[in-house]
């Protein structure tokens, strides 16, 4: 792999990473074997981790990475944007540091589809998912090819990871400020209606990278978070999205989605149920309530007008965002 010298930096990987001592060199070794004729820089973010991943990094991997030791834990989600901001390339890669890439052309690949492509703001490909417990693979194979904000909204899932993105975060930090507000470990909603709105995503019909799904005993979000943690992150997440860009997309469908799917696989425990709804909003509770009546009422079938692209996308030529 090449990386930065004198030639102009190309593509910034940005790795976030906490207590990933386990997974780490697997992570950066998969950045390090990657093909590519263009310059590269790696900056990770160690948020505070209270294991060896520092030293590791450190000890292991020197000057071939920007490493920026957190003297607090700041979160996924402001350790992620510190890492947009300090990026110069032209464009930008996200990663986790226990996730790592499957195949050694991923960079080659990305990058030079968003050059000859530059009506896409972004793309990514298929993941496989590594069951740690089971040490085994799973291929997800979800939504491949154009994906935009209307497949987002319609869809109520995220279909792949973020992968390459075109760099316009630190000359739009008057705007996107919010990436690092809300829940501070879960970037999902804000990151993806961010970069969907600057512009529509291609999904490669391959699969890239492995999204690790380790056991309930790891010190990971999934594991140390409850449904209601979760919960509660997308609700704080869904008020500053909608406040953002609540004029210009109907979001209220998706996070509605969201709470029932959530609220479904928490229907047999009734303590837990009582927890989750008292951790809504009125209004949320309301709506959520009246939802779940119109299912029971309409063959469990969500409303027809939920899939129609301008009741999601909003055609107001006046919008302004709500910072």
């Amino acid at each position: 792999m090449k990386q930065c010298g004198k030639e102009p930096i190309i593509l910034s990987v940005c790795i976030v990473t906490y207590n990933h001592e386990k997974y780490i060199k697997q992570c950066i070794d998969s950045i390090l074997q990657q093909k590519v004729e263009f310059s590269i820089e790696i900056l990770i973010g160690n948020d505070c981790s209270t294991d060896k991943t520092a030293c590791i990094l450190g000890e292991e991997y020197g000057s071939k990475v920007v490493l920026i030791n957190r003297e607090k834990n700041i979160g996924l989600c402001a350790n992620m944007y510190d890492l947009f901001l300090r990026a110069k390339g032209k464009y930008v890669y996200l990663f986790s540091g226990d996730d790592f890439l499957h195949i050694n052309y991923v960079f080659s690949k990305q990058v030079e589809f968003l050059e000859k492509n530059p009506e896409y703001f972004s793309v990514s490909a298929r993941n496989l998912i590594y069951k740690q417990k089971t040490d085994s693979y799973q291929d997800i194979m979800g939504p491949v090819g154009e994906y935009s904000i209307y497949n987002y909204l319609l869809d109520g899932g995220v279909p792949s990871v973020v992968g390459t993105m075109r760099n316009v975060f630190a000359q739009d930090k008057e705007f996107n400020g919010f990436l690092k507000r809300g829940a501070r470990n879960n970037e999902e909603m804000k990151l993806w209606l961010y970069t969907l709105d600057k512009g529509k995503k291609y999904i490669i019909d391959e699969p890239m990278s492995v999204y690790r799904s380790v056991t309930e005993y790891e010190d990971n979000y999934n594991s140390t978070h409850t449904i209601v943690d979760k919960v509660h992150d997308y609700a704080m997440d869904y008020r500053i999205v909608n406040r953002i860009y609540g004029n210009k997309y109907n979001v209220k469908p998706y996070y509605l989605r969201l709470l029932n799917w959530y609220c479904v696989h928490m229907s047999y425990n009734i303590k837990d149920m009582v927890v989750f709804f008292k951790s809504l909003s009125l209004e949320d509770t309301i709506a959520l309530v009246m939802y779940k009546m119109y299912l029971k009422t309409h063959g469990y079938k969500n409303p027809l007008k939920w899939t129609k692209e301008d009741y999601l996308i909003k055609n107001n030529k006046n919008w302004k965002a709500n910072l």
